[in-house]
């Protein structure tokens, strides 16, 4: 009995983990990049541009196109993700200051955002 049991939580935890797809919205905290990080190399190996339409995010691979929405004030931008998101920072994505700046939030800081993919990059 105890293997049954065993087998079927097994079975459903691989399930649940086969279900997630990176096409699924996600919702969370968006910060931006500070100016002090222009010019650094990010993840990808590319340098930061304060201009440019980008972002970190913990898991989603590089070159990876996303839809963001700012849910206070329903603006939005695309961004491409080309660095990490360090996964202690609680936070869903660091964004540009440009990035930050179409979504209207360069004020506060932060902002709480849904964020959709458009197209995956390579992993």
């Amino acid at each position: 009995m105890l293997s049954v049991t065993l087998a079927l939580f097994c079975t459903t935890g691989l399930t649940k983990a086969a279900e997630f797809n990176a096409f699924d919205d996600q919702i969370g905290i968006a910060s931006y990049f500070n100016d002090k990080f222009h010019g650094h190399r990010t993840a990808s190996g590319e340098r930061y541009d304060k201009h440019d339409l980008t972002a970190a995010h913990a898991t989603l691979p590089f070159g990876t196109v996303i839809h963001v929405v700012n849910l206070k004030n329903n603006q939005s931008v695309d961004v491409r993700i080309n660095s990490r998101a360090h996964r202690s920072n609680r936070r869903l994505l660091d964004l540009s200051k440009q990035a930050a700046k179409e979504l209207g939030f360069l004020q506060a800081g932060i902002a709480k955002v849904k964020i959709t993919v458009v197209s995956l990059g390579e992993a």
